[in-house]
């Protein structure tokens, strides 16, 4: 790809959870159809751009970002000319998406706790796993759903940020905690990718539809190039050997998709407002 115009700059915020192969597979397939190089930088910690810190959208240091949905939109409330919605996202093969570019919140157990915890609510007094208090899948939907039971985070013995999906995950699997919430898209790819995990990883119930994670568009970016790369991703799945690699990861295609998407997400942070966790850090 010498020679290209322009690098193109990505970030994700994604990564373990989602393997980061999958963020190089889309970029280099948009790298190619651009006639562009591309770059990727990887942020484990957060899962988007910390609001009390300068972020690499406004410092013009990435153009295009993977992120959660909850930090892209208390970015777009505090900075609302930072950052933009790229109008395309994955399409699951998920049995529960309705053909629609959505997210669940999967609450594992391990399967030899399966029959102890038939239910969320067999979880009282267990010790809980969540990646970080911002994320919708691993924090915000449990503290949702028990506001609906009407309960809170006393609801459980010990809860503990793990600090991602993979190590909430993990600490599962070495019974280090009784259950968890994970991103049933960072669920399918690590079953995907290790046989102990779907060997001893149980499904006790999922939650939502919620958004599926948004890709985001620095807003100075050239438009010409956002139209561009919208135009690849939505054609995405009628290359071959694209769709091919969509497929391993569990996508079928990119659809369009704008705002609206994420109006049930806002909701459910302002019906969470006020509501915490109290973590152990592990």
């Amino acid at each position: 790809m010498s020679n290209h115009p322009g690098k193109l700059r990505f970030i994700t915020y994604l990564s373990p959870s989602i393997p980061v192969e999958y963020f190089e597979t889309v970029i280099y397939y948009l790298g190619d159809k651009l006639r562009r190089d591309v770059s990727l930088l990887y942020e484990s910690r957060y899962s988007g751009p910390p609001h009390d810190s300068a972020d690499p959208f406004s410092l013009n240091e990435v153009d295009i970002g993977f992120m959660c949905s909850s930090p892209f939109l208390k970015m777009l409330e505090s900075k609302p000319n930072v950052c933009e919605l790229l109008p395309a996202a994955p399409l699951l093969m998920h049995p529960k998406s309705g053909n629609r570019p959505t997210n669940f919140t999967d609450v594992i157990v391990h399967k030899e706790n399966a029959s102890k915890y038939p239910e969320f609510k067999n979880l009282r007094g267990a010790r809980w796993a969540y990646n970080e208090p911002t994320s919708l899948s691993g924090c915000l939907s449990t503290l949702s759903t028990l506001k609906k039971m009407g309960e809170n985070a006393n609801f459980f013995g010990h809860l503990v940020q793990s600090g991602s999906h993979v190590k909430s995950i993990q600490m599962v699997l070495n019974h280090a905690v009784d259950g968890a919430a994970i991103d049933s898209f960072s669920l399918m790819m690590q079953k995907a990718q290790n046989l102990e995990v779907e060997k001893n990883i149980h499904v006790v119930e999922s939650w939502g539809p919620y958004p599926i994670q948004p890709l985001v568009f620095r807003a100075g970016l050239d438009a010409d190039i956002k139209q561009q790369v919208t135009r690849a991703l939505l054609e995405a799945h009628t290359d071959p050997e694209m769709r091919t690699k969509l497929g391993q990861y569990g996508i079928s295609k990119f659809v369009p998709i704008d705002m609206s998407l994420f109006d049930r997400e806002a909701q459910l942070q302002e019906d969470v407002k006020g509501l915490t966790v109290g973590p152990a850090y592990y």
